[in-house]
């Protein structure tokens, strides 16, 4: 059996407070603030505090989000955003790769429409190549890639989806941005 959607968002958050400077509290204000900003009040099923007093107000959030984290509340469908959307660089990805990878996609970011966007995401796709390059060294030390080499499999795999998601988006800012083409259909008109 596969773990539930909720109980894949609940380890990448557990994984990414245990691994960086994120806290339960700042996260989970960070999940309310979110989802107030983005989900319209008719269509909240959360109701997270707002009151004069922030701080107790953060500590209520925090609960709220940590009933749904540890299973003990069913984790709303339209938090997922926010909770996913709250996690910092690199466990947003991680998450967002894993969550597509159940559906058969790959999660690719939008291309950048600055200058400044698009040099950074051929940046990242470029530290993502010597990533790969680097978890498939281990797998290639004797000259093959064999069973003998499991150990390192999943690290290269997801190594590899991340490099190929760049790559995509890359090729979308190609045919977007150079050649006027989304989803196959021309932006303007090519003379």
């Amino acid at each position: 059996m596969r773990e539930s959607r909720s109980q894949l968002i609940a380890e990448h958050v557990l994984l990414a407070i245990s691994r960086s400077a994120l806290t339960e509290r700042t996260y989970a204000q960070t999940v309310a603030d979110i989802y107030l900003q983005r989900t319209s009040l008719h269509a909240r099923s959360v109701a997270f505090a707002i009151s004069a007093d922030p701080y107790a107000d953060s500590e209520a959030n925090r609960q709220t989000v940590k009933r749904m984290l540890d299973g003990r509340v069913r984790m709303a469908v339209d938090i997922e955003e926010a909770l996913i959307l709250a996690l910092p660089q690199p466990y947003r990805s991680h998450l967002l790769a894993d969550l597509s990878h159940r559906l058969g996609l790959l999660a690719a970011p939008q291309p950048q429409p600055t200058p400044a966007g698009q040099q950074q995401q051929l940046g990242e796709l470029l530290r993502h190549l010597g990533d790969t390059v680097n978890r498939l060294a281990p797998m290639l030390d004797d000259g093959r890639m064999d069973a003998g080499d499991a150990a390192h499999a999943s690290a290269a795999l997801a190594e590899l989806d991340a490099l190929q998601a760049y790559a995509v988006t890359l090729k979308s800012s190609i045919h977007q941005h150079v050649l006027g083409v989304v989803d196959g259909q021309p932006l303007r008109s090519v003379k």
